[in-house]
């Protein structure tokens, strides 16, 4: 169910019906025992992916974009962490995690009325091996995320903190926004034994065309199927 807000020929608003998400009350305030940074609160909620949420100031974290290296690196290490002492899966189908992070900011009100934060979303670019320094990295989302803005608005409904129809203001660490609400509470995994109690989620938002580009493969290429070398791949 998606829906376009067209001013003058030009779609400046976009509104998409997710999948459903949930955060379960065993995959609430967690506490994961990270190398070198000690014992860590988290939760684990799903928007379309299984998501480690973290209080960034609980890991002395200010979202803002000269700490990415810092925040990527730490993000990185606290997912792994918490994929190996609280593995999860979906209720529905054969979907194993936790396999991103999201730090967020403390929420606020605006005057609005709408409850806000601030996020930052850590995705790998490598796999992390504890005894090697060097593979503790990963790499940011430049946008609010789509189903990050989800698991956290999941997360906010199970503490209570964000009502079924209340708009969820949810910034980038580069300031881009995306507001979200919960539609319906539902059910997933209805008749199972795993089932949990859910909300059906969605997500408004903007982009732009940034550039048209022909891509062509030469029969002579060597690479015809790309290449990877390791610098952040």
């Amino acid at each position: 169910e998606d829906r376009g807000v067209c001013e003058h020929g030009r779609v400046v608003k976009v509104t998409l019906r997710n999948t459903a998400a949930f955060c379960r009350r065993e995959d609430m305030d967690l506490r994961i025992s990270v190398p070198q940074l000690g014992e860590v609160r988290v939760d684990v909620a799903f928007g379309g992916m299984h998501y480690v949420v973290v209080d960034a100031a609980d890991v002395g974290l200010e979202l803002t974009p000269e700490n990415g290296r810092e925040i990527a690196r730490i993000g990185e290490m606290i997912k792994v962490a918490t994929r190996e002492q609280h593995p999860v899966n979906h209720p529905e189908y054969d979907y194993a995690g936790p396999d991103i992070l999201a730090f967020r900011s403390e929420t606020r009100r605006m005057p609005n009325g709408a409850l806000a934060a601030r996020n930052a979303v850590v995705m790998s670019n490598n796999e992390l091996a504890w005894d090697k320094p060097s593979t503790w990295t990963g790499m940011l989302d430049r946008s609010p995320c789509g189903t990050g803005t989800c698991a956290i608005m999941a997360l906010l409904h199970a503490r209570g903190e964000l009502a079924i129809g209340e708009d969820f203001e949810h910034e980038s660490i580069i300031g881009t926004k995306f507001i979200g609400r919960l539609l319906e509470e539902v059910v997933v995994g209805e008749g199972t034994e795993k089932a949990v109690h859910g909300v059906s989620p969605s997500v408004s938002g903007r982009a732009w065309i940034t550039q048209h580009a022909m891509v062509v493969c030469d029969p002579s290429d060597p690479f015809p199927e790309g290449f990877t070398v390791g610098d952040i791949w």
